[in-house]
């Protein structure tokens, strides 16, 4: 059976989030093979509000309401928005510029087909950049509508759709684009502001005045959060071990995939000849981080208690139920000996099966025989890899002269 992922009538911010989840399908290391994905939204959208995995560059926070502002008052404003966007696309693959990491279009040129409003609509809407009430784009173009002709600039400037105070959108945009994505300090300044505003204590908020490491791997091994205080802080405690505790599922279940593929597939057609041995190795790297973020401590229930509280998230019984039923275990077993723990196996099995049903790889050869040697082994950062970029950014664009 074909599965399928569809849409009718759904407004700009679901349209996102199917994208997020299809994107993450893609990614072979994040994809949620054992139901995780509702805990994991839910703490992601808590430590970093208003983002997707979706999301490439800051300075889109900008260009897609100076493409919506400049087609104000045409006879069909949302066609000449979406014109500029694909203008936009072709003004910077021709910009030359040495730093085009993020673009939109960087392949597809204007043919491309989910334009960046449609990946940015929601964050513009969380950060208050563009009216909560403009659910679907052509929102942006309502109130305008309804000032009539000879009205002062004033006035339009609040009528429209957008924040008043967004900067000023620049000289022959978007045919040109000085600097490309580089921000300016006044544009970085205000988008600082508009997180600082509408997203308050959070790991988010905090990035703000805290530059990220280039390269750091997720939030709480980079040093900008180690200062963090107050419920950002427990949040994020909760994040790393629940990632952590997770990770060793994800990767015994990669595990017994490898046992079972050597099993059924001979020696001389094996794409993954040691993946048995890796994923041992990796397990065996990971006991060493439950012992380190002390595991055996962690209150599970603190996570519930914000999950259906404060975030106020939908997760799945069966979900619920497995997560917890593994955190317990890993609390009480060697994790070192996890590998070869018949009651942990026997979680992830059973896991796996409610999933998936007739789709499960284990004890299906057919579906067995086409593993690509790792499903969802990654451990989760909750959209690190996004979200720092953004913050860095935000900072360099803070670091230039005015």
């Amino acid at each position: 059976m074909t599965s399928l992922l569809a849409w009718l009538d759904a407004d700009t911010d679901d349209q996102a989030r199917m994208r997020d989840i299809i994107k993450l399908f893609t990614d072979r290391d994040s994809r949620d093979e054992l139901g995780l994905g509702q805990v994991r939204d839910a703490i992601s959208d808590g430590l970093f509000p208003g983002t997707t995995v979706l999301l490439t560059r800051a300075r889109y926070l900008l260009f897609v309401p100076w493409c919506f502002q400049l087609a104000e008052g045409a006879a069909d404003p949302i066609a000449l928005a979406e014109k500029n966007e694909r203008q936009l696309i072709s003004t910077l693959r021709a910009s030359g510029s040495e730093d085009l990491t993020g673009l939109l279009g960087a392949r597809a040129g204007q043919a491309l087909q989910t334009l960046p409003s449609t990946i940015y609509w929601g964050t513009l809407r969380r950060y208050g950049i563009v009216r909560e009430e403009s659910t679907a784009k052509s929102g942006v173009f309502d109130s305008v509508a309804r000032v009539e002709d000879g009205d002062d600039e004033s006035v339009r400037k609040r009528s429209s759709g957008w924040a008043p105070t967004l900067p000023q959108i620049p000289p022959e945009f978007p045919h040109q684009i000085d600097d490309v994505f580089a921000l300016s300090r006044e544009e970085a300044s205000w988008l600082r502001e508009r997180v600082l505003e509408h997203a308050p204590d959070t790991v988010m908020s905090h990035l703000m005045d805290h530059a990220p490491l280039k390269d750091s791997r997720s939030p709480w091994a980079d040093p900008a959060v180690l200062g963090i205080e107050g419920d950002a802080a427990t949040l994020l405690r909760n994040a790393e071990a629940f990632s952590t505790a997770m990770h060793g599922a994800a990767l015994l279940y990669n595990l017994l995939l490898a046992e079972e593929y050597e099993c059924i597939v001979p020696e001389d057609r094996r794409r993954h000849p040691a993946a048995v041995d890796h994923y041992r190795g990796e397990l065996a790297e990971w006991a060493d981080r439950v012992e380190r973020t002390r595991i055996d401590r962690w209150d599970i229930g603190e996570l519930w208690h914000w999950v259906h509280g404060t975030a106020k998230a939908t997760i799945a019984p069966g979900s619920q139920r497995f997560i917890s039923d593994w955190v317990e275990h890993v609390k009480r077993a060697d994790p070192r000996t996890i590998a070869n723990d018949s009651v942990a196996k026997g979680l992830v099995r059973e896991r796996e099966r409610r999933q998936k049903g007739a789709l499960a790889r284990l004890g299906n050869p057919k579906r067995l025989s086409a593993w690509s040697g790792a499903a969802g082994a990654g451990a989760l950062t909750f959209r690190w890899e996004t979200v720092r970029a953004l913050a860095l950014d935000i900072h360099a664009g803070l670091g230039r002269d005015a």
